[in-house]
C-alpha cells in the first residue's frame, strides 16, 4: 500500500481526529498587506485532496478497496511533484487541477459503484498512466535551473503530452461508468477547481457509505479545517532550500566531519561559527548534500530552516511552522510542533541558518524565548540540529560539536580565486602572476566571500592580480560589490554583525574593534591593557566582539592567545570612517611608550625580554611607525621610537626600511628647526649610526662605512659637548667594516683603532666603555666576545680548549639574544668540531645553525655557513650534498656588494665545486684537497705578522 505523504505520519484508525495535520501548500497563494500568505481556493483544495488520501489510507483496512487507496497514493506524488517543479507554473498548475479532479472523482465513483473487478482495471489502468506522467514531470523538476530556462518550450509540450494521455485514458472509461465520466469531463474541460466543492463530495461520500461514517468523519475534519481560516495569521511563507554551491575549496575533509557527526544521534549537534562571509552556509549545503547525510537522512526529512530575517521570537516560530511543513491552529505556540516533531521516531535534520539574527540581535524577553525553541528542539534527541551562526560562541547550554571555520589554507584560497574568475571570464584562464595573486589574496585574509566576490569582479574585467592589489589599497571591501548569484556584498556581511543587540550593550566593544583594526597582527591578552589605555574593560569588549564575530581569539590563555581582526573587517573600519583621531593618537602613543619601554641592549639582562616582547607586536609596530609624517611626526617620542626599533631589527633581522625612515625623520627635524638643535643633533647621529649597523650586517660594507663615519663625527661634534662614548663606539663599527671590506692596509686602520680606544675609555670610571675600548685595540681583527679566545687555542693547535670555549660562547650568545653573536658563536664551534674530524657532530651544530642562518637573511652569514656545509658533506662523504651547498654559498657571496671578501667567497667555493666534478668517492686524503677559510687566515697571518707577535 502506498505510504502517507513523507511530511505527514502514518496513522492508525483509533487515532484521535484531533492530531491530523495537513501542509498549507504555497500554490496559488497571494500577500496581504503584511505580507502574510493567504491560500485561495485551489490551495485549500488540493491541500484537501492530500488530507482526503491520507484519511483513506488511515481506514483502509476497513474499507475493502486497497486498490483505491494505491491509486490515490500515485495521485498525491504527482501532486507532489507538480509542486516542486515551478519553472512551467501555469502548465503545471493546469495537469495539478486536472489530477486532483480526477482522483476525487474515482473516489466518488469507487465508493457509489462498490468494488468490482472492472472498476478495479479501469482504475489501474489510470493509475499506469499517472505513473507515466509522475516519471515526464521529474524529468522535468530534476533539470538544472539553466534547462529549465532554455528548454522552457519542450517542458511545455511535454506536460500538455502528458494532458493528452489523461484525457485518452479518460475516453476508454467504460460506459457503465458513463455518469462518473461526464463528471470527470466537466471538471477537466472547465479548468475550474471550485465547480466540485470538497464539502459536498464529502457529505455524498458520507451518505453512500454509511457503515463507514465514524471513520470518514476524520476526512470531513482534516479538509475542513484547511478550507476554513486559521484562528491565527498562516504560516510565514514556505522557502526551498538554496543550490549547493560551487565546489567549495579547503572545507573537503571538515565537510566529511560534520555529516559523520550528524549520521550519530551521539553527536547530532552540530554549530558551525565564524566571521561573516567564512563560508557557513556554503559548508553546512554541503554537508546536507553528503552521501553520509542522504544515507542517514530521507530527502523529505531534511529541512532548511532560514533564520536570516526572523527579527523576533514570533517569526522564528513561525517559520519553523512553514519549512518543516506542519499546519496548527495557530502559530502563536510551539506545543504542537514540537508534538508533531515528537510523534514518530524517525530521524530528522533541521538546518538553522544564519542563526545569529534571532540570538544576536535580539535581547531580553525576546531572547529568552528564542532560547525555548531551541532547547525544545535539542530535547528531542532523534532531530538532528545544524547550526550556522555568525559569532564566535554556539548558542545556548546544549551540548555542541562546535566547529569554528577559519580563513582558507594558501593552495584552497588560490585555487577558488581561480575558479571563479575564470566562470566569471567566460572561461578564460586567469593570467599568470603567483606572487601578486598570494600577496592579494593574504591582503583579504582569504576568506571566502571576500574570494568569491574579489574573483567575479576581476574576471569580469579581465582584471590581474596586480589590479587587483591596487584597487584593494585604493578602497578596500568597496571593491567586493554583490554580483549576480551572491546575496551580499562583504560592506553588508560587516554591517550585519556591528547591527547586533551585544554590541549596542557594550559602548567599549566598538572602541576596542577601532584599535585592533589599526593592529593588522591583532595582539596578545597580555598586551591588551597597553593597547586599549582608555578603555575600562578590555576584556568585556573582546567577549562581545568575539559574540558578533568581529575578532578572533586564538588557542591557549587569554594572556598569550592573539586577538584579531580579519583584514577584510579592518579595511571596512578604515575605508567607513570608524577610525577617529582620537582612537589613532591613543594607538600611536601606546605604539611609541611600547618600543621605548623595551629598549635596550645586548649587554642589558632583560635585552632578550625585551626582543622577545618586541618580537611579538613588530608587525604592528613596523606598520604604525611606517605611518610616520617625515615633515611633521606626532611627538619627538614618534623619532626615538623609530630610532629604537631599527636597532632591534639589527638585532634580529636586519632591514634599512624603518632605519631609513628614522635618519629621513630626524634629518627633517634638524633642518627644519621644529626641534632645537640640541635635542635634533643627538637624534640625528644615532639615526646615521642604526642606519649603518643595518647596512653592515646586510653586507652592505660600503655603505655601512659611510654612515658610520657620520655618525662618529655627530656624536663628536654634539652642541654643549659631545659623546666620545658613542663616537667611539661608531669608530669600533667602522673598524669592523673596513676589516671585512679589506681594502685598507693596516697602516690605516691602526690611528682608528686608537681613536676608538681612546674615546671609549675617556671615563675612567665608565668601566664597560674602557673594558669595550681594550678589546677593540686587542682584538681588532678578531669578533669582539669568548670568541677570539676560542679562535686564539685553535690557532696553537689547543683544539679541545678551543672547542670548550667556543661552547661557552654558544651559551653566552642564547642568553644574551643576540642573533648576530649566536650565529658567529655557532660557525666557530662547527670549525672546531672539524679541527677535531668529528663531523658528525659539526653536522648537528649546521642543522641547528642553517635556519637561524636564513632567518636572519644576510648573505655573508649564509654565504660563510653553507660553506661550512659544503666541507662537512665532504667529511661525511655526501657529494651530491657538497655540491649544492658549495653551489649556495657560491651564489650567496656573489650577492655581497663588491668586496674582496665576496669575490674571495666566490672564487673558493668554484674551486671547490671543479674540484667535486671529477670525485666519484671520497676518502681522507680528498679533504686535503677542499679550501677553507682557514687558509685564509694563515695568509692573513703571514701578511700581518706584527699583530700575532
Amino acid at each position: 500500500m502506498v505510504g502517507c505523504l513523507p511530511w505527514h505520519r502514518r496513522r492508525g484508525a483509533s487515532e484521535a481526529k484531533n492530531q491530523m495535520e495537513v501542509d498549507v501548500v504555497d500554490v496559488g497563494s497571494r500577500l496581504d498587506g503584511e505580507n502574510q500568505t493567504i491560500p485561495t481556493t485551489a490551495m485549500y483544495s488540493i491541500t484537501g485532496g492530500k488530507a482526503l488520501a491520507e484519511a483513506i489510507e488511515g481506514v483502509a483496512d476497513l474499507v475493502p478497496l486497497p486498490f483505491l487507496s494505491t491509486f490515490v497514493g500515485m495521485a498525491i506524488k504527482v501532486l507532489e511533484a507538480c509542486e516542486e517543479t515551478t519553472t512551467i507554473e501555469e502548465n503545471i498548475k493546469d495537469l495539478q487541477s486536472r489530477v486532483y479532479n480526477l482522483m476525487l472523482v474515482v473516489v466518488d465513483t469507487a465508493v457509489n459503484k462498490k468494488t468490482s473487478l472492472d472498476l478495479q482495471d479501469k482504475i489501474s489502468k489510470l493509475q499506469a498512466i499517472l505513473d507515466n506522467i509522475l516519471a515526464d514531470v521529474r524529468k522535468i523538476k530534476e533539470q538544472k535551473k539553466w534547462l529549465l530556462f532554455f528548454f522552457r518550450d519542450l517542458n511545455k509540450d511535454r506536460v500538455e503530452r502528458c494532458v493528452d494521455r489523461l484525457n485518452a485514458a479518460l475516453q476508454q472509461f467504460n460506459a457503465r461508468f458513463s455518469f462518473a465520466l461526464c463528471h470527470v469531463g466537466k471538471l477537466i474541460f472547465s479548468q475550474v477547481a471550485s465547480q466540485l466543492r470538497v464539502e459536498d463530495l464529502l457529505d455524498k461520500i458520507k451518505a453512500d457509505y454509511s457503515a463507514f461514517a465514524t471513520q470518514l468523519n476524520r476526512i470531513e475534519d482534516a479538509v475542513n479545517r484547511t478550507i476554513r481560516p486559521h484562528n491565527a495569521p498562516s504560516a510565514y511563507p514556505r522557502q526551498d532550500m538554496p543550490p549547493l554551491a560551487q565546489k567549495l575549496y579547503g572545507r573537503e575533509s571538515l565537510i566529511d566531519e560534520i555529516a559523520t557527526l550528524l549520521a550519530s544521534e551521539d553527536t547530532s549537534r552540530v554549530c558551525i561559527t565564524g566571521a561573516g562571509g567564512m563560508g557557513k552556509t556554503s559548508v553546512a549545503l554541503a554537508v546536507v548534500d553528503s552521501p553520509t547525510i542522504k544515507n542517514a537522512f530521507p530527502k523529505e526529512f531534511i529541512f532548511w530552516v532560514p533564520c536570516v530575517e526572523a527579527k523576533s521570537s514570533d517569526l522564528i516560530r513561525r517559520i519553523l511552522y512553514a519549512q518543516l511543513r506542519v499546519t496548527a491552529e495557530t502559530y502563536d505556540s510551539l506545543e504542537t510542533l514540537i508534538a508533531e516533531l515528537d510523534a514518530t521516531k524517525e530521524r530528522r535534520l533541521i538546518l538553522l541558518d544564519n542563526f545569529e539574527t534571532p540570538w544576536l540581535r535580539l535581547s531580553g524577553e525576546e531572547k529568552d524565548k528564542v532560547a525555548i525553541i531551541l532547547h525544545s528542539l535539542a530535547k528531542l534527541s532523534h532531530i538532528a540540529l545544524l547550526v550556522t551562526m555568525t559569532s564566535g560562541f554556539t548558542p545556548g547550554d546544549i551540548n555542541w560539536e562546535h566547529r569554528p571555520l577559519s580563513p582558507l589554507d594558501s593552495s584552497a584560497a588560490s585555487a577558488a580565486f581561480k575558479s571563479r574568475y575564470r566562470y566569471a571570464a567566460g572561461g578564460r584562464e586567469l593570467v599568470h602572476e603567483e606572487p601578486q595573486l598570494e600577496e592579494f589574496l593574504t591582503s583579504i585574509g582569504r576568506i571566502p566571500l571576500a574570494i568569491t566576490l574579489a574573483a567575479t569582479s576581476g574576471g569580469h574585467l579581465r582584471a590581474s592580480p596586480s589590479d587587483l592589489l591596487q584597487d584593494w589599497s585604493r578602497s578596500g571591501t568597496g571593491m567586493m560589490s554583490d554580483h549576480e548569484e551572491e546575496t551580499a556584498g562583504m560592506n553588508r556581511t560587516i554591517r550585519l554583525s556591528l547591527d547586533n543587540s551585544s554590541m549596542k550593550s557594550n559602548p567599549e566593544a566598538f572602541k576596542l574593534l577601532a584599535i585592533l583594526s589599526l593592529l593588522p597582527a591583532g595582539t596578545i591578552g597580555t598586551n591588551l591593557d597597553r593597547w586599549a589605555v582608555v578603555l575600562t574593560s578590555p576584556r568585556a569588549a573582546v567577549e562581545t566582539l568575539r559574540v558578533a564575530a568581529l575578532v578572533e581569539q586564538g588557542d591557549g590563555m587569554f594572556g598569550q592567545a592573539r586577538i584579531f581582526v580579519h583584514p577584510t573587517i579592518q579595511s571596512y573600519m578604515l575605508h567607513h570612517g570608524h577610525l577617529s583621531h582620537e582612537v589613532r593618537d591613543t594607538v600611536y602613543d601606546a605604539c611609541y611608550s611600547f618600543v621605548l619601554d623595551h629598549k635596550s641592549t645586548p649587554d642589558d639582562r632583560k635585552f632578550k625580554s625585551d626582543l622577545e616582547a618586541l618580537a611579538g607586536e613588530e608587525m604592528n609596530i613596523q606598520g604604525l611607525l611606517m605611518e610616520t609624517d617625515v615633515l611633521t611626526p606626532r611627538s619627538p617620542k614618534a623619532i626615538h621610537a623609530l630610532i629604537a626599533f631599527a636597532f632591534y631589527q639589527a638585532s634580529t633581522k636586519p632591514s634599512t626600511v624603518v632605519a631609513s625612515l628614522a635618519l629621513k625623520v630626524a634629518q627633517a627635524a634638524y633642518d627644519s628647526g621644529l626641534a632645537s638643535h640640541c635635542e635634533a643633533a643627538p637624534y640625528l647621529a644615532e639615526a646615521q649610526h642604526c642606519l649603518g649597523r643595518n647596512y653592515f650586517l646586510l653586507d652592505r660594507f660600503e655603505e655601512a662605512s659611510l654612515h658610520f663615519e657620520e655618525a662618529r663625527s655627530g656624536f663628536k661634534g654634539l652642541p654643549g659637548g659631545g659623546d666620545l662614548a658613542r663616537s667611539g663606539e661608531c669608530s669600533w663599527e667602522l673598524l669592523r667594516t673596513w676589516t671585512y671590506m679589506q681594502t685598507k692596509h693596516v697602516n690605516d686602520l691602526q690611528p682608528l683603532v686608537v681613536e676608538a680606544q681612546a674615546n671609549l675609555a675617556h671615563d675612567a670610571n665608565d668601566k664597560y666603555s674602557v673594558a669595550r675600548g681594550l678589546l677593540c685595540y686587542g682584538f681588532f681583527l678578531w669578533w669582539a666576545s669568548l670568541l677570539p679566545f676560542s679562535r686564539t687555542y685553535a690557532w696553537f693547535g689547543e683544539y679541545d680548549t678551543a672547542l670548550t670555549v667556543a661552547r661557552k660562547a654558544v651559551d653566552k650568545a642564547e642568553q644574551s639574544g643576540s642573533v648576530e653573536l649566536l650565529i658567529r658563536s655557532l660557525e666557530t664551534t662547527v670549525r672546531r668540531l672539524m679541527n677535531l674530524q668529528r663531523h658528525e657532530e659539526a653536522m648537528d651544530v649546521i642543522t641547528r645553525l642553517l635556519p637561524i642562518a636564513q632567518a636572519a637573511g644576510t648573505s655573508l652569514g649564509l654565504a660563510q655557513t653553507l660553506e661550512l656545509f659544503g666541507y662537512t658533506c665532504v667529511a661525511t662523504c655526501d657529494l651530491v650534498g657538497a655540491r649544492r651547498a658549495y653551489d649556495g654559498a657560491r651564489l650567496h657571496f656573489s650577492r655581497m656588494q663588491c668586496c674582496e671578501m665576496s669575490d674571495n667567497g666566490v672564487a673558493r667555493c668554484s674551486r671547490n665545486l671543479e674540484k667535486l666534478k671529477w670525485l666519484t668517492a671520497i676518502d681522507e686524503d680528498c679533504l686535503g684537497i677542499i679550501e677553507t677559510r682557514s687558509m685564509v687566515l694563515i695568509c692573513i697571518r703571514r701578511t700581518y705578522p706584527s699583530l700575532y707577535s
